[in-house]
């Protein structure tokens, strides 16, 4: 019989929470440490146009919000997780945005009366 060795260490099984500071802006190391995402990952993201990072004149150095960050994480769940492709995860993106500015209409609507 095969003995199998059960790792009893807490932080071996533990996630990082993410408490960020407010207006802090995180670049692709620290944002790919916080999100257990590869920086080529987060590159793709970018390119396929689910999360727009503010890039930081003059050297053009991109740099992530705490909400890129949690889309970030998000996308990453869809992809890898539900095996979503990208063009998928973009339309559900689009279609929450959509969705939240016709709340948003509806909102001013009813306050407007």
């Amino acid at each position: 019989m095969k003995k199998i060795k059960i790792n009893n260490d807490p932080s071996a099984c533990s996630l990082e929470i993410f408490h960020p500071r407010p207006g802090a802006l995180y670049g692709l190391d620290v944002t790919a440490r916080l999100t257990g995402i590869s920086r080529r990952s987060i590159m793709i993201y970018c390119r396929a146009g689910l999360v727009h990072p503010v890039v930081q004149p003059p050297y053009g150095i991109l740099e992530f919000t705490e909400e890129a960050i949690y889309a970030l994480r998000h996308i990453d769940t869809l992809h890898r997780t539900h095996g979503l492709d990208l063009p998928w995860v973009k339309r559900l993106f689009d279609l929450h945005h959509e969705v939240e500015r016709l709340r948003a209409e509806i909102r001013f609507l009813r306050n407007r009366d």
